[in-house]
């Protein structure tokens, strides 16, 4: 009966997790293992949540574990801090089993015991309201600046209901870009060695809040996901000098039309664009669009709209949104990403 608890307990977790930083299919397989050890470091970050603990193993010897966790950001909306694990304590976790024989277990279910008569203390719990930022009534924030720009300085973030996408096809892949999709292994995520992700990935597929302010020359978009920061002014100056190299997030531009943020990019390197693969090339150019699209029963809201073009990798424009709310004092939680073992 136990073990049916803990497995169900498991299951939840793992739906729970879709906000990861990158796919546990990386680092795990489908094997349930338990294990019991004493926490060394609980680092409560993004991308993910780590535990370390000293595991004893049949021969006696102590090995370091990493326990892997989902963002914290959503572990937080959760009723999880950095003090809902405490160096020394004594744990049972309930998880996947690493890849490749590491000492590795997805935080499937987690125990605080009593380390002499395993007795269980208490179950941090991963139920919780889900991604919702904490809004007491609704907000009201005027649709325009001042000076008539559309008002989309504040940090927004996902609401009560699944911002998606416009839809959920695969993208347009040509056979260059189907080849590379099909041999797509979730180990190879560069975002599973720490690496930063390229503007697709950081500005398109991020479910973690964002944050816009809005200067007379430039715009700042910065984001909780992996900590990413775009400085992009209203000319050309991010083209100029005849600089081609490419940058993670791009080269840019701004303009506003009306009552629409529109942000052309290009100068992206090649690589994926979230935790299935779905790799595009270093010919891809997008255009994004911010605009107010509130909501009567939730307040202000921003819709962000990305049109990708990729003549390398797609046959076709590939089209994204996300759609997120206005909340005030809300604080980025760090990043401090930990490779696996």
């Amino acid at each position: 009966m136990k073990a049916v608890i803990l497995i169900c307990l498991s299951l939840i977790f793992w739906t729970h997790q879709a906000s990861g930083h990158h796919s546990f299919a990386a680092s795990f397989t489908e094997e349930i293992i338990e294990k019991e050890g004493v926490v060394s470091n609980f680092v409560f970050r993004n991308p993910h949540v780590v535990i370390y603990m000293n595991v004893t193993d049949e021969a006696g010897d102590e090995v370091r574990w990493m326990v892997e966790g989902s963002a914290a950001t959503s572990m937080r909306s959760s009723g999880w801090t950095n003090q809902t694990i405490q160096r020394g304590e004594y744990l049972r976790i309930t998880g996947r089993e690493g890849r490749d024989g590491r000492p590795m277990i997805q935080m499937g279910a987690v125990e605080v015991l009593d380390p002499d008569t395993r007795v269980v203390l208490r179950t941090p719990s991963f139920e919780g309201p889900g991604y919702v930022p904490d809004v007491q009534g609704i907000v009201s924030i005027p649709l325009r600046l001042a000076d008539g720009r559309p008002n989309l300085t504040g940090t927004w973030a996902r609401g009560r209901g699944n911002p998606g996408f416009r839809d959920y096809r695969d993208p347009p892949f040509n056979e260059v870009g189907a080849a590379l999709q099909a041999q797509w292994d979730p180990a190879d995520d560069p975002q599973v060695a720490c690496e930063d992700p390229s503007l697709v990935r950081q500005a398109g597929f991020t479910p973690h809040p964002a944050r816009i302010t809005q200067n007379d020359d430039h715009v700042i978009l910065e984001y909780e996901e992996y900590a990413g920061r775009r400085v992009i002014y209203f000319d050309d100056r991010d083209f100029s000098g005849g600089n081609e190299e490419l940058i993670k997030l791009g080269r840019s531009r701004a303009r506003y039309e009306g009552d629409t943020l529109v942000i052309e990019s290009s100068h992206i390197p090649g690589g994926p664009t979230d935790t299935g693969g779905n790799w595009l090339s270093d010919q891809t150019t997008t255009v994004e669009t911010y605009r107010r699209d509130d909501d009567p029963e939730q307040g202000p809201m921003v819709r962000m709209e990305m049109i990708i073009e990729d003549p390398g990798h797609l046959t076709e424009a590939w089209e994204m949104f996300w759609r997120k709310l206005y909340v005030e004092d809300y604080e980025f939680i760090p990043v401090e990403c930990h490779a696996p073992i």
